[in-house]
């Protein structure tokens, strides 16, 4: 069948920051429907201006996040408009599938991983077969949404080929950059067992850790270096430590092949205490920068996020990023409807007494498929999808209002980006690359949803 994937256009925090990579999990999609023999495209609407032409394809398929589906919901009325089956898939989408299947636009929804659903459904509809057979779906019928068996998760995530990068314009995303090195991205693992409350991640992928080889991983990881130039890659995974051994071997492949490559990647506060001797590997094979999710302070409100860590294991964990020269993305959250003002404070000033090379703060966001949804769903006010995005307050507090809670977030950046004339210049050159890199974008300006008519 001829497939068209389609990317959304975005406004996430990495676009935020400057940061444009290629959308791998639907690379991954193209990738497998490709091996089925099916002719497949993307395009990607965060870095192409173009309308996508629907008329030759049989089939549309739509990744949609939460924050992306009014842009998700009007491809899919011109896809379908154009006499093409529209599938979507991600987050949203499964958590939300009444609400985007009553419009009509949709013919079908992926519950998690694509790779084997998706290209099970094509090859279904391509022989007139029934995908009420195929598990991992959720699809219209007269008695309602049908909800097939639960997705079959994919354990040997080796047996999967590579994302098919040869299917975008790689050049488009040459602004981003870890340093002055051009940055790609990477996924190595799947699943999360630790069900942060204010994340899908578990629901999504699973509640079991499962992960790529060391050897897999250098296989790519070579590729992207010497064939493809990359000399800075970002691992994306939302547990990449969650095997010390497997990272010990991934860093000793990497010093073994001399692959000259600086990197970044998520981390948690309790891996990096319990490991300092895997971060002075990490740093030894080419780590630069680490995420942290740092949250809150406050052990009670740790506690009711169920992050598992507490404010000493971050500090500690800072300690040995520093002693490794490794910088710090250090992320908080503000707004939790257990927090009063003065624990916001205490947010904020705990972010300057740290002193991470950066910060990020958002506001606490009810997305749906997360337990924090379920609790706060009856307080939900905002209902433009567009606006759970992190940066804006969509539900009542019950201690402070909406607007200021906008006002906290500026208020937590600009003391923590004020705190001293070194993060001052820090700023005002970030300002001064990023302000660069949009002269280079200006060409890639998001439309509106309703723009994506003309």
């Amino acid at each position: 069948m001829r497939v068209l994937l389609l990317n959304p256009p975005s406004r996430d925090t990495f676009r935020r920051a400057g940061i444009l990579l290629p959308p791998l999990g639907l690379l991954y999609v193209a990738a497998a429907a490709r091996a089925r023999r099916h002719l497949v495209r993307v395009a990607d609407l965060a870095v192409e201006r173009r309308r996508p032409d629907f008329s030759s394809s049989d089939v549309v398929g739509i990744y949609c996040d939460t924050s992306r589906y009014p842009w998700a919901r009007e491809l899919a009325r011109l896809a379908k408009g154009a006499g093409a089956r529209v599938v979507m898939g991600g987050p949203h989408p499964w958590f939300c599938a009444e609400e985007i299947l009553s419009s009509g636009h949709v013919d079908a929804i992926v519950k998690g991983e694509g790779e084997k659903v998706f290209p099970d459904l094509l090859d279904c509809w391509e022989n007139g077969g029934d995908p009420g057979s195929i598990p991992g779906l959720i699809f219209p019928a007269p008695g309602g949404p049908q909800d097939t068996a639960p997705p079959e998760r994919i354990h040997d995530l080796d047996s999967l080929p590579f994302p098919a990068r040869d299917l975008v314009d790689l050049s488009l995303y040459a602004p981003s950059r870890l340093g002055t090195r051009p940055l790609m991205s990477l996924h190595t693992s799947r699943g999360c067992p630790y069900g942060c409350r204010f994340c899908s991640s578990t629901s999504f992928d699973g509640p079991k850790w499962r992960a790529r080889s060391s050897e897999n991983i250098l296989s790519e990881l070579e590729y992207l270096v010497k064939d493809l130039g990359y000399r800075a890659v970002a691992f994306l995974d939302d547990n990449f430590l969650g095997s010390p051994e497997r990272i010990h071997q991934l860093c000793e492949g990497i010093l073994q092949k001399n692959l000259d490559v600086h990197w970044w990647c998520f981390c948690r506060a309790d891996t990096a205490v319990r490991n300092p001797h895997l971060i002075q590997h990490m740093a030894e094979a080419g780590a630069r920068n680490v995420f942290v999710g740092v949250e809150s302070p406050s052990p009670a409100q740790l506690k009711r996020f169920h992050k598992g860590i507490g404010p000493e294991q971050v500090r500690e964990a800072v300690e040995i990023f520093r002693k490794n020269r490794i910088e710090v993305l250090a992320a908080y959250i503000l707004g939790a409807p257990e927090e009063s003002r003065r624990d916001l404070l205490a947010t904020i000033r705990f972010a300057r007494k740290l002193n991470t090379q950066t910060a990020q703060f958002t506001l606490l966001t009810p997305y749906p498929g997360t337990a924090l949804y379920e609790q706060l769903k009856e307080r939900i006010t905002e209902r433009d999808w567009s606006k759970f995005d992190a940066v804006h307050a969509v539900f009542d507090h019950p201690r402070i209002p909406r607007l200021e809670l906008q006002f906290w977030l500026i208020w937590a950046n600009l003391s923590f980006y004020l705190r001293s004339w070194k993060s001052i210049r820090g700023l005002i050159r970030y300002f001064h690359h990023r302000l660069k890199r949009i002269k280079r974008e200006s060409s890639c300006n998001q439309p509106s949803p309703g723009s994506l008519n003309g």
